[in-house]
């Protein structure tokens, strides 16, 4: 409570001290004494780009503020004491911040352009006020009229060309932000593609596993061995295939919330570059650096996205935890061979060792282990990205690597682009 207290006393503050210095900045318009400043404009701006805030302190305070430096510069200037001369401009302040209290206060939104108009008219009846005070009559004059319709409409049209830039501003924000979003849930959905995969191959292992230990189980009664024994093994087995139930309730459900994300448009190549060269950028270690290179022929077109992104994202995260050099150098190729596309996944990575090279494709290999803890990252797998290749597109995988330079090759039939795929 204390902290809020003191937050709303600064911010009263602040923008009093903003509307003082402003009030500084002004000019004699055809009397008198009658100074027109952007000091006001505060109020409103304030409202604007800081929301709500205690509006009558402010008027109160800025009100008061302007009349003592007007009367204190006065005494500088000609050693008299004149406050007559500078309470009227102190009562504009206070009838243009009471209308804007009461304007804002039945607005539940902030200020817009539909503002605008109210604003014009709290400024015109404000300077209208103060030089009744000061002209009586002669207020009304069609020269007096016209000037502070003029100044009236000149401050409101500064403020519709802030209120302008700024929702501008705001909106450009928000685009980018939306798109940022977007990126995000195509890298999701991407990587829980290539789970949904891996479960899927795995559902074939958990069947194997639990016939076998049922097998076992019949293997052991068959040969009366102790009871306990067969027991555990048919325990096993149904446990294994209670596992199996609840693996396929969530692999159904993952299922279905992919079907739902891919059934879109799909996307082009350099779109899909973009996203990946935005993560990896952002996952990048900080004592690396990132250098992506694209030399693409032909921007292609997929509607299989999703299964792409999964493959590059894996062969670039890759390369990315196997990088030792400090500048991390990724070349991404894309080239037309005869009735296939060729895209290739270059880097200057320490190289896959050759005894590792006829391995990296088996299900289940991994060079990623950490020996203290025995932990295996697997990642998507080569495995995967092999099966998602010659699966999906009845394609193929190949590597070639030494120290210093590994490329993935994928060799994709023409059929499977520009959302043509079956």
């Amino acid at each position: 409570m204390q902290e809020s207290s003191i937050t709303r006393q600064n911010r009263i503050l602040l923008i009093s001290v903003c509307v003082l210095i402003g009030a500084q900045i002004n000019m004699n318009l055809f009397i008198d004494d009658f100074m027109v400043s952007i000091g006001i404009l505060v109020i409103p701006v304030s409202f604007i780009l800081m929301g709500r805030y205690p509006i009558l302190p402010v008027t109160l305070l800025s009100a008061a503020g302007v009349l003592l430096s007007r009367v204190v510069t006065h005494w500088f200037r000609y050693e008299s004491l004149n406050i007559r001369s500078y309470f009227p401009e102190m009562i504009f302040y206070l009838v243009y911040g009471l209308l804007f209290y009461s304007y804002c206060k039945k607005r539940e939104n902030l200020l817009d352009q539909h503002s605008i108009p109210f604003l014009f008219f709290f400024d015109y009846f404000s300077n209208l006020t103060e030089l009744i005070l000061r002209l009586h009559q002669g207020a009304f004059t069609v020269k007096t009229q016209i000037s502070i319709l003029l100044v009236a409409l000149s401050r409101a049209l500064i403020l519709w060309g802030i209120l302008t830039v700024l929702t501008q501003y705001k909106f450009s924000l928000l685009k980018r932000e939306h798109a940022q979003r977007y990126q995000r849930l195509l890298l999701l959905i991407s990587k829980l593609n290539g789970e949904v995969l891996w479960m899927k191959k795995n559902t074939g292992l958990i069947e194997e596993t639990m016939n076998s230990s049922y097998r076992l189980y019949n293997e052991m009664t068959r040969y009366q061995l102790p009871p306990e024994l067969s027991r555990d093994a048919l325990n096993v087995a149904k446990d294994i295939h209670e596992i199996k139930k609840e693996y396929a309730l969530i692999l159904r459900g993952l299922s279905d919330a992919l079907d739902l994300n891919m059934n879109d448009e799909g996307m082009y190549l350099e779109d899909i570059l973009m996203v990946l060269k935005n993560s990896l950028s952002l996952s990048c270690p900080d004592n690396k650096q990132l250098e992506m290179q694209l030399d693409i022929e032909e921007n292609l077109y997929t509607r299989d996205h999703y299964f792409l992104m999964s493959i590059l994202r894996n062969l670039f995260n890759n390369a990315l935890e196997a990088a030792e050099d400090p500048l991390i150098v990724l070349t991404f190729r894309e080239r037309q061979a005869d009735e296939s596309y060729l895209l290739e996944v270059e880097d200057n990575g320490p190289g896959i060792d050759p005894e590792d090279i006829d391995e990296i494709f088996s299900p289940g290999f991994s060079t990623k282990i950490n020996y203290e803890t025995g932990e295996v990252n697997r990642g998507l797998g080569l495995g995967i990205v092999q099966d998602m290749v010659e699966t999906q597109w009845h394609g193929k995988v190949t590597v070639t690597s030494h120290p210093g330079q590994t490329i993935f090759r994928i060799q994709i039939p023409r059929k499977y682009w520009r959302g043509q795929s079956e």
